[in-house]
C-alpha cells in the first residue's frame, strides 16, 4: 500500500491507528475499570469512616462505653493504670475534668493513646491536647 492510499484509507476511517500496549489495555478494560474503580472507592470510603483505631496489645477493656458513660472518672483511672503502661506514651497524662477525660502530652504520645482509646471507648468521652 502506497503512502497516498494509506492517507486516503485513514481519512475514510478504514485504517485504525496502531495503539501502544498501554493504550490497548486501557481501551480493553475501560468499562470494567470504571466499575472496579467505583467498587474500590466505596470500600476505601467505608473503611476510612468506620475504622475504630488500633487495639492495644495485651489490654482488655473491663467494660464497654455504655458502662463508663456515667463513670468517666473511673475510666480515666482505668486508662492511666492499665492502658498507658502498654503504650509508648511517655509524658502523657490522663485526668478527668468538666465531664470529659483530658489526655495531654507530646504529639506522638497523645496520638498513640488516642488510637488505643477510640478502639475500646467512645471518642466523645475524651479531649486530646498536645503540648
Amino acid at each position: 500500500m502506497k503512502l497516498e492510499e494509506k492517507i486516503k484509507a485513514a481519512e475514510d476511517g478504514a485504517l485504525e491507528p496502531k495503539l501502544s500496549a498501554g493504550e490497548g489495555f486501557i481501551k480493553f478494560i475501560r468499562p470494567a475499570g470504571a466499575g472496579l474503580f467505583l467498587v474500590l472507592f466505596v470500600i476505601v470510603t467505608v473503611f476510612l469512616f468506620t475504622a475504630k483505631g488500633v487495639a492495644v496489645e495485651g489490654y482488655e477493656a473491663p467494660h464497654d462505653s455504655s458502662y463508663y458513660r456515667e463513670r468517666l472518672s473511673e475510666l480515666a483511672s482505668e486508662i492511666e493504670t492499665n492502658m498507658l503502661p502498654k503504650l509508648d506514651a511517655e509524658g502523657v497524662t490522663v485526668s478527668f475534668a468538666d465531664g470529659r477525660i483530658l489526655v495531654e502530652g507530646g504529639e506522638e504520645g497523645v496520638r498513640a493513646v488516642r488510637q488505643g482509646v477510640i478502639h475500646y471507648y467512645a471518642e466523645e468521652f475524651f479531649v486530646f491536647k498536645t503540648n
